[in-house]
C-alpha cells in the first residue's frame, strides 16, 4: 500500500529547520514535497542537517521576485494542499504568502506558519536566531546550570521540537479538511462524525511558534500554583537528589532516574543511604526533598556515595534493582550504538556527490502503510517549477466530504475518540495534542491509577480537559467492559514496556480483532531487541545516553536541560503517526498500528548533529557553563538579569560599537590582525572583547539592555525565567498560558494550547480529572443501563470517583 500521504501536496517555502523539517515529516509518509529555493541557493547550502530534512523533496529555484516567479509562485498555491512557511510577519507580507491573503486566494489550501518566535510584537519580528528565541522563552533562563546563570543551547532543541508539532498540526489540519474516514462504527452518535467538524473540504490557518515548542517541553515546569513546591536546587546535574546526575569515582557520569518514591527506595537501598530520610527537614518524604534548603545536603551526601566506586558498578546495582539509571555518553557513542541501529534510527544512503552519508533514519513505524525513502537531496532533485503539479490537485478521496456550515470550521479533530491507557508523560503528551485539536479523550486507568498523579500541578499539564475512568483489566468483566469502549474509539494510545500489552490483551492484533478500524498508537522507551528494551526510562535517561548533555557541557561537566524534551517529542511524533493513520484509513475503512519509540526521538532532537559523511564539519558543542560562540552572539550579563546579544553581520557589530561606544574594541579584540568592528563577530565568547561588551552592559538592566540594542540595530531580547516567561506581557498577548481552576490546587496557569487555529480552536478550560471521574456517564454512553453499571461497581470491575 502507498503511504498514507500518498497524493498530497506540500509547498515548502520554508527558509529554516522546524519548517524544512515539518515538511520532511509528510514527505516521509508519502507527501509530495517542492522546497523551493532562492537562486543560487545550493541543496546543501543549509548545512549537512539538509541531508536529513530535505530528503524525499524536490528542489526547485524559483526567484519569487520576478513576475514569471510570482506567477509560478501562485500556480503551486492554487495546485498545492498544504503550504509551508516560517518568515516574520514582514516576510509574508512582502513575498503574498500571509495567511490572510493565501486563504481567501485558496481556501481549501492549509498555511502552516512556523517562526521561530511568536509574530506578537515586540520580539515577532527579531531574526529566527536559536539564542534569541531561547531567551524570551526560558529554555536558556531555566536550563540547568552550575553557578545558577543563563546558558546558551548549542542544540537548536526548539527548532526541532516545532518541527514534530508543525508536521501533527498540518496532518490535523488535513484530517479536518478531507474527513477521518467514519462510516457510523462506534457509538453510532451522528453528531460525533465527520460532519460535527464542519469544516470538511476546507482549509485553515495554523500557526505553531518556537515558544509553542518551548511551551510544550516546559508545560510541567511552566504549570504554576500558589503553594506549589518547585526544586530550590535545579544546577546543571538535575532537579533533585533522586534525579540528578553523579559523578562516580572514574570522573564519568551517570543519571539516577529514581522520579517515583518507590523507585526513591529502592535507590536508597541500593546506596546504603536510608539515613537520608532522617536528614532534617526530610522527614520520610521525597518531595520535601524539593523544599528550598532540604535537598542540597541530601545531593551532596549522595555525591559523596557515588564518588566512592566507578559508574559500571552503580550502574550494574541500580539496573538489576529496576532503578532507571543512564550514563552520560557523547552523540558518537550513541550514533553508532546497539539501541540506535535496532530502532532503525541509522540509515546510511549514497549521495551522487557526498559518497555513503549516515542519516536519522524514519521515527514513526506505520504497520500497514510505511513510510518510504526515496532520495537525498543533491543535483538529482532539482525540477524545474513549470513541470511541476502541471495537473489539477487530487481530490482527497475516501468520505463524501461533509457539507460546510456557515463561519469557519470547527475544531479539526471534533468528532474524534481517544483512549489514553499512557502514564507519565511520553505517551499521555500525544493525547494532550489531540485533545488539543479537538479530539475526545478518555484516560483510562487501572486500579492503582497513573504514577505521575503524585505531581498534581505537574498531571494536570497533560490531562486538562480529559475524561476518566478506571477499569481493571484483570477482571473478566473489566476486559470485557474495555473491549466495549475498544469498539467505540478511532484511537487508543499508550507506552507500557515491551511484553505489557501482550500480557493484559492490549496489543494491537487483539484490539483489531475487536475493532478493526482502531488506530494503535504505541510508545516505548527504548524499542525491542535491544539490552535496554526491557529497562525503564524517564526524559533526563534519553538525554545522558544520546549525547545532549555531553555536548552541552562540552570539555565541562554534562549539562541538562530542564525541558522534557524526549517526552514531548516522543508524544508529539506518536500523534503525528497516529493522524497519518487516520488519513490513510479513509482508503479502506482499517486502522493500524503506530510504533514510535523515546530512542526515535532522541535522534529527531538532534536529527542535523548526527548527520555523517566524509568531510563534515564536527557538530557544535558548548562548554562548561556556555554563554555563546562568540563576543557579540552570546549572553551578557547585566545590573539585573541577562541580556541575549545576536550581532551576525557587520552591520551588527557596528551598529553595537556605535550604541556602547566601544570604538576601539576591535582592535583589543586581536582578531586576525584585523581592526574595527567586523572583527567582532569573530572575536571569541570568553575574552577582552567579550569582557568590554560586559562592562558597558553591566549598569543597565536586561529590560534596558534590549532596548538600547534594538533601537540601534542590534538583534537582542532580554533573558527570561520561568517567572518572567509567567508574567511578561508578551507572552500575555501570544496567547501561550491561560488559567484554569485545579480541584485541590486552586487556580492554576496552564499552557494554553500547542497551535493557533483559524476559525473555531479547542479552549480547554477543564480541569484534569480525577481517577473514575467519568466513569458512569461514559458507561452510560456505551449504552450499559444502570443496573449494570451497579453490578461492575460492586464488582470491583470498574471504578468511580467519589468511591460510593
Amino acid at each position: 500500500m502507498s503511504g498514507a500521504y500518498d497524493g498530497v501536496r506540500v509547498l515548502d517555502a520554508s527558509g529554516g529547520i522546524a519548517g524544512a523539517m515539518a515538511a520532511m515529516y509528510l514527505a516521509d509518509q508519502g507527501a509530495d514535497v517542492v522546497r523551493l529555493l532562492s537562486p543560487g541557493r545550493g541543496p546543501l547550502d543549509g548545512g549537512p542537517g539538509a541531508l536529513c530534512w530535505d530528503r524525499n523533496k524536490w528542489l526547485c529555484a524559483l526567484d519569487r521576485t520576478t513576475p514569471a516567479g510570482a506567477a509560478q509562485l501562485r500556480r503551486l498555491l492554487a495546485a498545492a494542499d498544504v503550504l509551508v512557511v516560517d518568515g516574520t510577519p514582514d516576510d509574508l507580507d512582502r513575498d503574498g504568502l500571509d495567511p490572510d491573503g493565501v486563504r481567501a486566494a485558496h481556501p481549501d489550501l492549509i498555511h502552516l506558519w512556523l517562526p521561530l518566535l511568536a509574530p506578537a510584537a515586540p520580539w515577532g519580528r527579531l531574526p529566527a536566531d536559536p539564542l534569541l528565541a531561547d531567551a524570551v522563552s526560558s529554555a536558556s533562563g531555566e536550563h540547568g546550570s552550575y553557578d545558577g546563570h543563563p546558558l546558551a543551547l548549542v542544540t537548536p532543541i526548539a527548532a526541532y521540537g516545532q518541527a514534530i508539532l508543525g508536521a501533527t498540526a498540518a496532518a490535523a489540519a488535513l484530517l479536518g479538511r478531507d474527513g477521518a474516514g467514519r462510516d457510523g462504527a462506534g457509538r453510532g452518535d451522528a453528531a460525533r462524525g465527520d460532519a460535527a467538524r464542519g469544516g470538511a473540504g476546507r482549509g485553515r490557518a495554523v500557526l505553531v511558534s518556537g515558544l509553542h515548542a518551548t511551551a510544550a517541553m516546559q508545560a510541567a515546569s511552566l504549570t504554576d500554583a500558589e503553594g506549589i513546591i518547585r526544586a530550590s536546587q535545579p544546577g546543571g546535574g538535575g532537579s533533585s537528589p533522586n534525579y540528578r546526575l553523579y559523578r562516580c569515582s572514574d570522573d564519568r557520569w551517570l543519571y539516577l532516574g529514581a522520579l517515583t518514591e518507590p523507585l526513591f527506595l529502592t535507590a536508597l537501598d541500593v546506596l546504603d543511604l536510608f539515613e537520608v530520610l532522617t536528614m532534617p527537614g526530610v522527614d520520610g518524604s521525597m518531595l520535601n526533598m524539593l523544599r528550598p534548603g532540604v535537598g542540597a545536603p541530601v545531593v551532596e551526601r549522595f555525591a559523596a556515595r557515588f564518588a566512592e566506586r566507578p559508574l559500571a558498578h552503580w550502574e550494574r546495582l541500580l539496573t538489576d534493582a529496576g532503578v532507571p539509571n543512564a550514563p552520560a555518553q557523547t552523540r558518537d557513542e550513541w550514533w553508532a550504538g546497539e539501541v540506535v541501529a535496532s530502532n532503525g534510527m541509522r540509515r546510511v544512503h549514497v549521495h551522487p556527490e557526498l559518497g555513503p552519508v549516515e542519516i536519522p533514519g524514519d521515527p514513526i513505524r506505520l504497520s500497514r502503510t510505511p513510510g518510504t525513502f526515496s532520495h537525498l537531496p543533491g543535483a538529482q532533485a532539482f525540477v524545474d517549477a513549470a513541470a511541476v503539479w502541471t495537473d489539477p490537485r487530487p481530490a482527497a478521496g475516501g468520505e463524501e466530504p461533509a457539507a460546510a456550515v456557515a463561519g469557519e470550521p470547527a475544531a479539526p479533530l471534533a468528532g474524534l475518540r481517544v483512549l489514553d491507557l499512557g502514564s507519565f508523560v511520553a505517551g499521555p503528551f500525544g493525547s494532550t495534542l489531540l485533545a488539543d485539536y479537538g479530539a475526545e479523550v478518555i484516560k483510562v486507568e487501572g486500579p492503582g491509577g497513573d504514577p505521575y498523579r503524585i505531581y498534581t500541578v505537574s498531571f494536570l499539564a497533560f490531562h486538562k480537559g480529559q475524561d476518566d475512568i478506571v477499569v481493571d483489566l484483570k477482571t473478566p468483566e473489566g476486559r470485557e467492559t474495555f473491549h466495549d469502549l475498544v469498539r467505540s474509539a478511532d484511537v487508543l494510545l499508550d507506552n507500557v514496556r515491551p511484553g505489557v500489552r501482550e500480557r493484559i490483551g492490549t496489543d494491537h492484533a487483539t484490539l483489531a480483532a475487536i475493532n478493526p478500524r482502531l488506530v494503535r498508537g504505541t510508545v516505548t522507551a527504548w524499542g525491542t531487541g535491544n539490552p535496554l528494551s526491557a529497562t525503564p526510562a524517564f526524559d533526563p535517561l534519553l538525554q545522558a545516553r544520546s549525547g545532549l548533555i555531553t555536548a552541552q557541557g562540552g570539555a565541562g561537566a554534562p549539562c541538562q536541560s530542564a525541558m522534557l524534551v524526549h517526552d514531548i517529542g516522543t508524544g508529539s511524533l506518536v500523534a503525528f503517526g497516529i493522524l497519518a493513520a487516520l488519513y490513510a484509513r479513509r482508503r479502506d475503512g482499517l486502522g493500524q498500528e503506530v510504533v514510535t519509540t523515546m530512542v526515535n526521538s532522541s535522534v529527531m532532537m538532534q536529527a542535523g548533529e548526527f548527520v555523517r559523511h566524509a568531510g563534515r564539519p564536527a557538530p557544535a558543542v558548548g562548554g562548561h557553563e556556555y554563554v555563546g560562540d562568540t563576543a557579540v552572539h552570546r549572553l551578557h550579563p547585566c545590573k539585573e538579569g541577562w541580556v541575549a546579544v545576536a550581532a551576525t553581520t557587520p552591520e551588527h557589530a557596528a551598529a553595537l560599537v556605535a550604541a556602547l561606544d566601544l570604538a576601539d574594541v576591535g582592535r583589543e579584540a586581536g582578531v586576525g590582525g584585523e581592526a574595527g568592528a567586523v572583527a567582532l563577530l569573530r572575536a571569541p565568547a570568553a575574552g577582552p572583547a567579550a569582557d568590554r561588551i560586559t562592562a558597558a552592559l553591566a549598569g543597565l538592566t536586561s529590560a534596558e539592555a534590549a532596548d538600547l540594542l534594538a533601537a540601534a540595530g542590534v538583534p537582542a531580547a532580554p533573558v527570561l525565567d520561568r517567572g518572567g516567561f509567567l508574567t511578561d506581557p508578551w507572552f500575555a498577548a501570544a496567547g501561550i498560558l491561560t488559567r484554569i481552576d485545579e480541584p485541590d490546587v486552586g487556580p492554576c496557569t496552564v499552557v494554553r494550547r500547542y497551535a493557533d487555529w483559524s476559525g473555531n480552536p479547542v479552549e480547554i478550560t477543564a480541569a484534569a480529572p480525577p481517577p473514575g471521574a467519568g466513569t458512569r456517564r461514559i458507561l452510560a454512553g456505551l449504552g450499559y443501563s444502570d443496573s449494570r453499571i451497579a453490578e461492575l461497581l460492586a464488582a470491583g470491575a470498574v471504578r468511580e470517583h467519589p468511591a460510593p
